[in-house]
């Protein structure tokens, strides 16, 4: 006899998901089987939908109208879970049994009629846990148009999620370092829809759409930055710098925001509360006088390797421009931090034993690997598949090379194209475009750099075939030495075939 449902040994097993009791109980016993079906499907899910992808795992769901059936009037006997705790262990059922319903035309003014009431009751009390609710209509509205309507009104759940996070995000940031400085009232009296707000202080502003961070001086707006909803982390990131800021201003009695003590105490306390990354990208979303000129004049690093990094961290164009080179820049605590702690050798490299003994990084790319200087003067690279190499003799030509070429240094840093001067112009003869050519040339005429692609090729070969080359050999067996940036894990074999192949080319 073909099986009709769970045991009731299955059904207990799976009664811990609030959405499985309901569920059966509204399914006839034609439909325990098919349901059961789409209980074991809810069970398996450890977050609520999120992505088109998620909402589209309950499409042949919706194709059945008996299913649809079940689950819509489970939904409605529901009426409004949004404030109740014990609901919370299976909130993933729950909207993924919504998306389910979205998706199908049976029943549909029945289907939008429940919508509307639960958007309108989670908007009355305020719901912090709706807010999947109000993402369901926005993601579906695209396929199914009658949605919008109630999106637009569900979008002022966006605002509450985010507002009320924000509220509660800020003091529990602050007071991990000042226990009970600030408050979730305080954040929202000083600093959510402030009519007249604080000269030089950050306040946000909500409208219809999105969020508005703003500074103004003397009533007129110095800085205005526009975030849509789901970048709200970035405006709770704002505020508790500000009111980093504040509390060392107050302490030291200094009223100036940009005095370097205050801001230098409101970095230090910004490092404690967020990654390295996390500063570096939430201030380059909010780039306001906070933020200050970063200098390295703390660092060891030769002064014109100072001087370059000083002049691209402070430039977002240009900063960008060697971004896409694959050579990101950081900021001095970055720098001093690599200097401090020099462990980092190691953990690309393996125990080992460099040619050069003084190195110094100054940038590094997307896969971890460092740029850096050898004894004070030439650019090397050290990768994180154990390649290391000379990159050009110094740093004019290293920048003059990138300025140029405009690319990842592995387009061009290869043996086949660097044989012979010939082979890298008739390569490279059109010029090389990149998005970023308005910011490369200012750089270029700005230091005069040369774009003449023999005299590139010959900064190339004369940094990467500088002897003694940089190399580190394996001082643990279970390692090996390191390769020539040129080849794969044949160690100098690429290198050395590359000078053997530029001397038979002189000759």
């Amino acid at each position: 006899m073909k099986k009709k449902g769970p045991s009731e040994e299955e059904l207990n097993k799976y009664s811990r998901k609030k959405m499985t009791l309901p569920l059966m109980e509204h399914a006839s016993e034609e439909m325990k089987e098919p349901v059961w079906k789409l209980v074991k499907k809810l069970a398996s899910y450890a977050r609520v939908p999120g992505t088109v992808s998620d909402y589209k795992k309950m499409a042949v769901f919706a194709e059945d109208d008996a299913i649809v059936d079940v689950v819509l009037d489970t939904l409605k006997d529901m009426q409004y879970p949004f404030k109740n705790t014990d609901f919370i262990p299976d909130i993933m059922g729950y909207y993924y049994s919504i998306a389910l319903v979205s998706q199908s035309m049976h029943r549909r003014d029945e289907t939008i009629k429940l919508f509307n009431e639960l958007v309108d009751y989670a908007i009355s009390i305020r719901s912090k846990s709706a807010l999947p609710l109000a993402r369901n209509m926005d993601v579906l509205s695209k396929d199914y148009p009658d949605l919008a309507d109630i999106f637009e009104k569900a979008k002022i759940i966006y605002k509450i999620d985010a507002i009320d996070g924000i509220k509660e995000g800020v003091p529990i940031r602050i007071n991990r370092l000042y226990l009970d400085y600030i408050s979730p009232d305080r954040v929202g009296e000083e600093y959510i829809n402030v009519e007249k707000p604080q000269d030089g202080k950050v306040f946000v502003d909500v409208d219809e759409n999105e969020f508005v961070v703003r500074i103004a001086e003397n009533g007129k707006d110095i800085f205005t930055k526009k975030f849509k909803h789901c970048n709200y982390g970035l405006i709770e990131y704002a505020i508790i710098r500000d009111v980093l800021l504040r509390k060392h201003m107050d302490e030291m009695q200094i009223n100036d925001a940009s005095d370097s003590r205050v801001v230098e105490a409101m970095r230090t306390d910004l490092q404690k509360l967020y990654s390295d990354v996390g500063i570096s990208v939430n201030n380059e979303e909010l780039p306001y006088i906070l933020d200050g000129h970063e200098k390295y004049d703390n660092t060891n690093l030769p002064k014109d390797v100072r001087d370059y990094l000083e002049e691209i961290y402070n430039d977002e164009g240009l900063k960008d421009a060697f971004f896409d080179c694959d050579i990101e820049i950081y900021d001095e605590a970055w720098v001093k931090d690599l200097e401090e702690d020099d462990s980092w050798f190691e953990d690309l490299m393996g125990p080992g034993e460099s040619s050069y003994k003084n190195i110094k990084p100054f940038a590094r790319d997307g896969s971890g690997g460092l740029w850096v200087v050898l004894d004070d003067e030439m650019i090397g690279y050290i990768g994180t598949e154990g390649e290391c190499g000379i990159i050009a003799r110094n740093i004019n030509e290293f920048m003059n090379i990138v300025a140029v070429q405009r690319g990842y240094i592995d387009d061009f840093y290869d043996v086949d194209i660097l044989k012979s001067v010939d082979v890298f112009i008739e390569e490279y003869e059109e010029p090389r475009d990149s998005d970023y050519n308005k910011e490369f040339n200012r750089f270029i005429r700005k230091h005069g750099f040369t774009k003449d692609l023999k005299k590139i090729y010959e900064y190339i070969i004369k940094g990467v075939t500088t002897k003694p080359f940089f190399q580190v050999v394996a001082t643990d067996d279970e390692y090996e030495d390191s390769y020539s940036i040129l080849g794969s894990d044949d160690g100098q074999e690429a290198l050395e075939a590359l000078i053997e192949m530029l001397e038979k080319y002189k000759s």
